[in-house]
């Protein structure tokens, strides 16, 4: 049987190999469902891998911290949760560094608030970010939850290894 690798909150990025999942009928997702409902589509000790990229931010803490607890539950043993995510400490040190500095303020703020500057430009609705992650912080949350090992490295699918981070963590 091959593994089951699941993309969530894929939105517009559709992985091959990946079962896709999103909450919006709008996006390219294979499976159109809340990822935080995926312990109602898989049984545990099933799941070979999850990844979300840009997406745990969008739960409040509570949530995610039981999103966590799912996703284990829902791993083989040594499978991996991977998550990439706007740092927030990383965002903020821009921030604080960007006076007088437009494009990096607004960068800062883009990887606090989830916006991109063409919604901005058009006045167009979007989601925000619900909860800010820094490296220490999730990796501490994810060991609670039972993962046994936790890197933290730059953020390795987006172009801004100065904001984002990737954590991988093993059952």
């Amino acid at each position: 049987m091959a593994p089951v690798k699941l993309n969530l909150g894929c939105g517009s990025k559709y992985l091959k190999d990946y079962v896709n999942i999103d909450v919006s009928s709008d996006s390219v997702a294979d499976v159109v469902s809340d990822f935080r409902d995926i312990d109602k589509i898989y049984p545990p000790d099933s799941v070979s891998e999850i990844l979300l990229v840009h997406s745990i931010s969008y739960l409040r803490l509570w949530e995610c911290l039981d999103f966590f607890n799912v996703c284990f539950k829902l791993l083989k043993e040594d499978c991996k949760l991977i998550l990439e995510f706007p740092d927030l400490e990383k965002c903020a040190s821009l921030l604080i560094r960007s006076k007088n500095d437009h494009f990096n303020y607004m960068e800062a703020v883009r990887g606090i608030y989830a916006f991109d500057m063409d919604q901005i430009k058009t006045k167009e609705e979007f989601s925000t970010y619900r909860f800010g992650w820094s490296a220490w912080h999730i990796e501490e949350e994810l060991r609670k939850a039972g993962f046994k090992k936790v890197t933290c490295t730059d953020g390795a699918l987006h172009s801004r290894k100065w904001r984002d981070t990737r954590v991988e963590a093993t059952k």
